[in-house]
């Protein structure tokens, strides 16, 4: 029987996202769940070479590039994963939990693209050159944790714990970040992700709030 795939997504660093994912991870393996995980990009192996070197931004800002080349080198990561690791996991039954996953290039990437219908076409892009073209597997679900961007700007600034490339292409750059927050919930309508409101009243939920709401989504599926 084959697995099913989750994805844990957000509206931007800082939102609390790989806290949930852990916790997540935890509440599945202990429901009797054979889960396996992975967070993209791939840091620090031979097949997320590519993405450190755009994220030390080697190749230039993301405003320089195209989002389509852009996309390109998150693919070959994404791909090279799911064929070198995922997909077996995928085939044996196990549920594939992933932090970010080919929704979080169509996030960050048509953030750079001002037209809607362009934008449209970039979202689709993504989804056809990935899912149909290079084989990966469409998620079954695609978790999207969201909250008020003043709450979520505060809690990215007291974040110590980003084990990628440090005070990346995107974090340096406090405008580029506004407008992926912006961009993050047209998409997340667009493609159907299942929302979830982390805040109330201007401040973030409590964890366990927050990952109560998840774990209600999950167990519908």
């Amino acid at each position: 029987m084959k697995g099913k795939l989750i994805v844990i997504e957000g509206a931007c660093d800082g939102i609390g996202k790989t806290t949930q994912y852990n916790l997540l991870k935890e509440y599945l393996i202990k429901s009797g769940k054979k889960v396996w995980t992975h967070h993209f990009p791939t840091y620090n192996s031979k097949q997320g070479i590519l993405t450190e070197y755009y994220l030390n931004g080697d190749l230039g800002k993301p405003e320089e590039l195209s989002p389509y080349l852009i996309n390109s080198i998150y693919a070959v990561d994404r791909a090279l994963t799911w064929n070198m690791e995922l997909k077996e996991k995928y085939d044996e039954g196990y549920i594939i939990l992933l932090d970010r996953y080919t929704t979080s290039s169509q996030i960050y990437q048509s953030s750079l693209i001002e037209d809607e219908n362009d934008k449209k076409s970039f979202i689709n892009y993504v989804n056809d050159y990935e899912y149909d073209k290079l084989g990966l597997k469409k998620p079954d679900k695609v978790i999207f944790l969201t909250a008020n961007y003043d709450v979520v700007k505060n809690m990215r600034n007291k974040r110590t714990d980003n084990d990628g490339v440090k005070n990346d292409v995107y974090e340096r750059d406090d405008e580029l970040m506004r407008k992926i927050y912006d961009n993050s919930s047209f998409v997340a309508d667009y493609l159907h992700f299942d929302k979830i409101k982390c805040d109330k009243n201007g401040k973030l939920k409590s964890i366990d709030e927050i990952q109560e709401d998840i774990r209600k989504i999950i167990n519908k599926i």
